[in-house]
């Protein structure tokens, strides 16, 4: 089924390890790296649980904060029941008040579930939770009463126009919008902060924050991330030291920073800010991986090159070299013009490959293996 049928796989995987939050980005991150497209939630497209739509994972209501599986069911029965959603008063009318209470509409607000009713934005739907509440609740009871039944000689009430307030312009900021994605899913699915860097992080860690746990104890590692929590706290010698949990595309790790090094990274030990950790492994406390900081950084994203520049010293270099250096930029097709500098006995000659490549880090790392460490600017 894995090979034949990936997304239904991965879309079944992610749904078994729902009790595990921490393994959820991982796999989503597995996602990615398959091609597989993860989308957020959707009242009008999301089932209970992970399930493939149109080719693409669709995130399950089940797994969105405060939901639950009666409300998501509950949410499933009245589209199949009355058709997809149109609004968020429509939402409210048609979903069981007594399981879709106000705390679970807050976060599949938040989350971006009602996004597609009606174009309103986040913001404006939150500031209106009451008032959809308030909505749905009277039409509710008003069907309950038998308002609307066969004893109403006038048109059927769902007729009816319905007259409901305006849901307010203007939406969150895009970061605003992304934590409270996090907040409520547990991890970044529409855009992670650091996708834009993410090869650059790569290029300056050795290491996955996922990957820690199958490293040895004590070994010494590079990672990156960003900061998603910080806890202070004191030693019994009364130094001050830090938890700060770390976070990649990957999943999350803790670091803890002692004094000796907290001392020196004080400043940058601060919510949301990306940083580069070198620490060694601790596995003491069964089933918990740490990383024990050594030395903290800040990581400051420099713009991509928009072309690779190789030097090779054709005086020593041996026959075929170009020919190999070819074949490995074609296995990195990409959109950069590969430029290589020539030192020959005469001077300095400059050559450009045919083939452009794609400047990931697998590349750089193999170009210095078949260059050498000096080869790569």
């Amino acid at each position: 089924m894995r090979a034949n049928h990936a997304r239904e796989y991965m879309a079944a995987l992610i749904s078994s390890e729902m009790n595990t939050k921490d393994r959820v980005p991982f796999y989503v991150n597995a996602c990615d790296v398959l091609g597989i497209e993860v989308l957020p939630p959707d009242v009008n497209h999301s089932q209970l649980d992970f399930a493939v739509v149109e080719g693409k994972i669709r995130f399950g209501l089940n797994a969105v904060k405060n939901v639950g599986e009666s409300a998501a069911l509950a949410i499933v029965r009245a589209r199949d029941e009355g058709g997809p959603f149109t609004s968020i008063w429509d939402f409210t009318e048609r979903c069981d008040a007594q399981l879709v209470n106000k705390r679970a509409l807050e976060s599949l607000v938040k989350c971006g579930a009602l996004d597609g009713l009606d174009h309103a934005p986040r913001m404006g739907m939150v500031h209106c939770l009451e008032q959809a509440l308030a909505w749905g609740q009277k039409h509710q009871a008003d069907r309950l009463a038998g308002q609307g039944s066969i004893f109403d000689l006038g048109e059927p009430s769902d007729d009816k126009p319905r007259h409901h307030p305006t849901i307010p312009p203007g939406e969150y900021e895009k970061g605003e919008l992304l934590k409270l994605e996090k907040e409520t899913l547990g991890l970044y699915v529409s855009e992670h902060p650091l996708a834009a860097m993410r090869e650059q992080l790569r290029r300056r860690s050795d290491c996955t924050l996922a990957e820690l746990e199958r490293r040895r104890d004590g070994e010494v590692v590079t990672v990156g991330g960003i900061v998603a929590g910080l806890k202070q706290m004191t030693t019994k010698k009364g130094e001050p030291m830090v938890f700060a949990t770390l976070e990649d595309v990957t999943g999350d790790a803790e670091v803890i920073a002692f004094n000796s090094v907290y001392a020196h990274a004080r400043e940058l030990l601060v919510p949301d800010r990306i940083l580069i950790v070198k620490g060694r492994i601790d596995h003491k406390q069964a089933g918990e991986t740490k990383l024990i900081a050594i030395e903290v950084s800040a990581f400051e994203a420099t713009p991509e090159k928009k072309e690779v520049r190789l030097k090779v010293d054709a005086r020593i270099a041996q026959a075929g070299l170009i020919r190999e250096l070819g074949d490995l930029v074609r296995r990195y097709p990409g959109e950069s013009p590969v430029l290589v500098d020539l030192q020959m006995t005469d001077g300095w000659r400059n050559l450009t490959l045919g083939p452009r490549v794609e400047p990931i880090s697998d590349f750089f790392a193999e170009a210095r293996q078949l260059l050498g460490e000096a080869a790569v600017a």
